[in-house]
């Protein structure tokens, strides 16, 4: 939000052999670390982090809100701006 950059297109992850990304995608742990990642695996889960580049839009606020309280994350809506 503290940009104007506001993406009109995201591309689902395809992971590329022998990246850290793909690593990373593959077994959910940082490679350095070992510790556990997020990674998004199901349509669901694909679909609410594609809505996250797209706050700006309307159509994804009601959902955008409530992923941000079902994760404790209420200070992050008014930061996105989801409330008017």
């Amino acid at each position: 939000r503290h940009t104007s950059t506001k993406p009109e297109q995201v591309q689902d992850f395809t992971p590329t052999p022998m990246t850290l990304a793909s690593v990373m995608y593959y077994t959910g742990k940082d490679p350095y670390t070992g510790k556990k990642v997020f990674v998004s695996r199901t349509i669901d889960e694909k679909r609410m982090q594609k809505n996250f580049f797209f706050y700006y839009k309307q159509e994804y606020r009601n959902d955008l809100i409530k992923a941000l309280m079902k994760t404790g994350r209420r200070d992050l809506i008014a930061k996105l701006g989801l409330r008017k």
